[in-house]
């Protein structure tokens, strides 16, 4: 980790960014300050939120991604403007610098009330996604009717802490994959699979398509997955690079 951001190094093509913070360890002070970063119709939206614990991580959320890409942008955070796919997902507007190379900065993130990440890299599609293993679900109901017949039946054959970790490891990946693509959800999570009982030595994780993926079978997808701070971290990316993870703690961007 960097004594300075200020010394972070161009992102190569090999390379993930990863940040994170936790945004119940925030000052009241610091939250003002995050506050004054937002664009007008971030804050809005901020007031659209009716529990106060989920506002307070939109906030943290919002900010925090803000200020990361202004450290591969060069720019303001206030300065960055983002759009939206047809499918919801936000991008960086891309910009022309002095000398006249276009910024291909390319990202994700993912959030719950304890932890929010935000995944960085050039010119791929990247997805991540975050969740704590001992957040109480319904497994069997919730992989019978959303996940893949061949998850669904490798899940239920588990029982107690072994099925409920499995469980999040597929989740996430899943989330991270359908992020990755830019269509979201939609892609529907019956239409692939993660077959755990057939990864390789290096721990390569592999994605397998069913009859009814509607997107290019063929295209290259890299996943990697990990325990961040207790909780269970998948990155998956579009690239035929092997990719190296860099992790950044996102308080380093904080006069706190």
């Amino acid at each position: 980790m960097p004594p300075s951001c200020t010394k972070l190094q161009a992102l190569k093509n090999d390379q993930i960014d990863l940040w994170s913070i936790d945004p119940t360890l925030l000052s009241e002070q610091t939250i003002i300050t995050l506050s004054s970063i937002l664009s007008v119709e971030e804050s809005d939206n901020l007031l659209k939120y009716k529990n106060k614990v989920a506002q307070h991580t939109a906030l943290v959320t919002r900010s925090i991604c803000r200020l990361v890409l202004a450290q591969y942008t060069k720019t303001s955070p206030t300065a960055l403007q983002f759009i939206r796919n047809k499918h919801g997902k936000p991008e960086l507007v891309d910009r022309i610098d002095n000398g006249g190379n276009q910024d291909k900065i390319r990202f994700n993130l993912s959030h719950n009330n304890h932890l929010i990440i935000i995944a960085v890299c050039v010119n791929d599609d990247i997805g991540c996604d975050i969740e704590n293993p001992q957040r109480k679900v319904s497994i069997e109901p919730i992989t019978r009717r959303f996940f893949a017949q061949q998850e669904h039946t490798v899940l239920n054959d588990l029982q107690g802490i072994e099925q409920q970790q499995r469980f999040f490891e597929c989740w996430t990946l899943k989330e991270a994959f359908v992020k990755a693509t830019g269509v979201g959800i939609s892609l529907g999570l019956d239409t692939f699979y993660f077959d755990f009982n057939k990864r390789s030595k290096n721990h390569t994780i592999n994605i397998n398509f069913n009859e009814h993926y509607p997107l290019d079978k063929n295209a290259t997808w890299q996943f990697y997955q990990a325990p961040l701070k207790q909780q269970i971290l998948s990155i998956c990316r579009a690239s035929h690079s092997h990719q190296s993870i860099n992790y950044f703690d996102a308080r380093l961007l904080l006069k706190e």
